[in-house]
């Protein structure tokens, strides 16, 4: 008869659901209130302010207590190509490290001058916890499977931040046209109400001024987060490329029984 195991609830995971439990209900009610504000710079007819304020409620609503950490990875993903989290850079450098180790070294003439990996052979890899983890199972000979298994503890915590990111900013760019055609309805129901025999040009334009502007700004703004969403999903493309790397050199490290350095 299969085991069914069953985990203990911990006090923590209490406190940890009601956290977040808050950090989402916190998160509501600002986007309650930047919506709120955004309804005040319609009226005043600041379409721009508006439709920001409002991509600003909807990311608020959606990342809840992720927000700050939200906007400073945005903002560095999308003005540089580095990771944004640490476990990313680590499994980044090992990776680098592993492809310079294991790549055999040829002259000028194109004859392997070093390699392949042999027997018991140490290599030299940077100093940081991921190298230090897998260094350990190496020494202890705990096989593929565990070294698998650790670097995949790396690469997950990696990907479900990018995920979640990635996510954030998909919804906000995928909602902001259906609100800029919400702000061109509205300008059109004016506009209309206005017709009449005596309606002229001057009266119309404001209407559709409105309709014009919340389009084109929704349209804007969709463009804006969908390519800072876009390089987070470059980020998760190139965290499975290094992730697919590992695995193959450390089937390769596990075979050959290797031996790990880190270096100082």
């Amino acid at each position: 008869m299969a085991k069914t195991s069953q985990r203990i609830a911990l006090p923590g995971d209490a406190l940890a659901h009601d956290t977040g439990a808050s950090a989402g209900a916190l998160g509501l009610l600002i986007a309650i209130a930047v919506f709120a504000g955004a309804i005040v710079f319609f009226v005043a007819e600041s379409y721009f302010l508006a439709m920001l304020l409002v991509s600003f409620a909807l990311l608020t609503y959606v990342a809840g207590g992720e927000m700050i950490k939200l906007v400073q990875s945005s903002l560095t993903v999308f003005l540089s190509s580095r990771h944004v989290v640490e476990n990313a850079v680590h499994l980044s450098n090992t990776v680098a490290a592993l492809r310079k180790e294991l790549y055999m070294k040829r002259d000028d003439q194109g004859n392997i001058k070093l390699g392949p990996l042999g027997e018991d052979a140490k290599v030299k890899l940077p100093d940081n916890p991921l190298v230090r983890e897998l260094q350990a199972v190496l020494r202890h000979k705990k096989g593929q499977e565990y070294t698998e298994y650790v670097a995949h503890h790396y690469y997950v915590d990696c990907r479900e931040r990018y995920d979640h990111f990635h996510a954030h900013l998909e919804f906000v760019a995928n909602v902001m046209p259906l609100f800029g055609l919400i702000g061109t309805v509205i300008g059109l129901i004016g506009m209309f109400d206005r017709l009449g025999s005596n309606t002229s040009v001057e009266n119309l334009a404001p209407e559709l001024a409105i309709s014009l502007q919340c389009t084109l700004f929704g349209a804007i703004l969709a463009s804006v987060y969908l390519s800072a969403a876009s390089r987070f999903e470059q980020r998760i493309k190139a965290l499975e490329y290094d992730y697919e790397i590992l695995v193959h050199a450390l089937d390769v490290l596990v075979r050959h029984s290797a031996h790990i350095e880190v270096q100082a």
